[in-house]
């Protein structure tokens, strides 16, 4: 009897060889760590995004071009439009030349907002020069994108917990080299994810107004016969102060002249006292 136990005790302690569970994590981390990149991502099978769970997916731009009779008194009722939109301006900037003023906006206005704010706009406008739209459909991106981060953190939630149950210093390391990789990925992914998701959410929109300067008479896009005349006439005036200061200029020269002159002079009029 006594002998029956001691065989029983010793089969139990060979049973709970931590060798033998080190062999299992090792060789448990080994199926995971050989499966293809095209696995991993599809990992799985409850990550998969249901056809029933897909909508559509859009990102929408545009943008209008117009003539502005008050640029200023246009570009603070654009801005104060903004807030009913709930847009907000991105960023502008305003540039002048000698024929006009202008002001470039970029707007981003929620998606569903998006035709109402830009056709708000355009009735503003003194004169629409060009208006335009766009629609990209990313709904694939979108969702592949979204399937493959869920996927990489059942990746990332499967090394961890193999990680609990390794012992070897070289699968440790190995585990969270991997581990690493797959957090770069999905941080990398979940950055795409969120930047798309924001285009989706809030379209873009480009304004450009402009305000026409002033009428001058010197400027060379007016055209009609008297303002041609009176441009030849000007253009005759500078054209001959032009030379007459040049012609100052060599002031030297004809001083240098006069000097040869009057000794030529001087010497003819010897010689005929004196032959």
């Amino acid at each position: 009897m006594k002998l029956f136990f001691a065989l029983a005790f010793i089969i139990a302690a060979c049973s709970n060889n931590p060798s033998e569970n080190s062999d299992f994590v090792s060789s448990e981390f080994e199926e995971t760590i050989e499966i293809p990149n095209t696995r991993q991502e599809v990992y799985s099978s409850e990550t998969k995004v249901l056809s029933s769970d897909i909508s559509q997916k859009l990102v929408r731009s545009g943008g209008i071009n117009f003539q502005s009779e008050d640029l200023e008194k246009d570009y603070q009722q654009i801005k104060g439009m903004l807030g009913g939109f709930d847009a907000y301006l991105e960023n502008e900037s305003q540039s002048n030349d000698q024929f006009r003023k202008t002001y470039n906006l970029s707007i981003r206005v929620p998606s569903d907002k998006y035709d109402s704010l830009l056709n708000r706009i355009s009735g503003i406008a003194f004169k629409v020069d060009s208006k335009y739209s766009n629609t990209d459909d990313v709904t694939e991106r979108y969702y592949d994108l979204q399937s493959r981060i869920q996927n990489k953190k059942e990746l990332e939630k499967r090394y961890r917990e193999i990680l609990t149950k390794a012992n070897e210093v070289k699968d440790i390391l190995e585990i969270e080299r991997n581990l690493n990789e797959v957090r770069t990925d999905i941080e990398m992914m979940e950055g795409q994810f969120n930047y798309l998701s924001n285009q989706i959410k809030f379209s873009s929109l480009q304004v450009q107004f402009y305000e026409e300067l002033p009428y001058e008479l010197n400027s060379p896009k007016k055209k009609g016969f008297w303002v041609r005349i009176f441009n030849a006439v000007d253009n005759g005036w500078q054209v001959f102060l032009t030379v007459f200061v040049g012609l100052v200029t060599l002031w030297p020269f004809y001083l240098a002249g006069g000097l040869v002159f009057v000794l030529v002079m001087y010497l003819k009029r010897r010689n005929k006292k004196h032959p």
